[in-house]
């Protein structure tokens, strides 16, 4: 007898394990889906927003080619900042004066003199 209830004591925790598992699988099964559809909405949203950002993009660059043409450029200085065009009489020509050249040193000037390191540690 005590043999029968220690099968009946383990085909019960058996079942009892049996059930339990199948609860947690179910619902992580549920869990997971709903993280699922949690992160596809995300994701569309994210994509959404990178469509808006890239028209966006695609407009500004189409406005600076714009402000950056030579009509605009030649409009602003001749209305905004009183430029006028050039003629032959009002154009200057100067000359560039060559000033002071940077001063190179090498070692090779300096052992030509005979001042090596050698002579001067003495």
């Amino acid at each position: 007898m005590a043999r029968r209830f220690k099968r009946d004591k383990r085909w019960g925790l058996q079942k009892l394990g049996f059930f339990v598992c199948a609860f947690v699988s179910v619902f992580t099964l549920i869990w997971l889906g709903t993280a699922v559809v949690g992160l596809e909405k995300e994701l569309n949203q994210m994509q959404g927003r990178k469509k808006a950002l890239v028209n966006k993009g695609k407009l500004i660059s189409a406005e600076m080619a714009k402000i950056c043409s030579v009509g605009s450029v030649d409009k602003v200085a001749l209305e905004k900042l009183g430029m006028s065009l050039p003629n032959r009489e009002r154009i200057y020509f100067v000359k560039r004066a060559t000033g002071a050249a940077p001063y190179k040193a090498s070692a090779k000037s300096f052992s030509a003199l005979g001042n090596t390191r050698s002579d001067s540690v003495d």
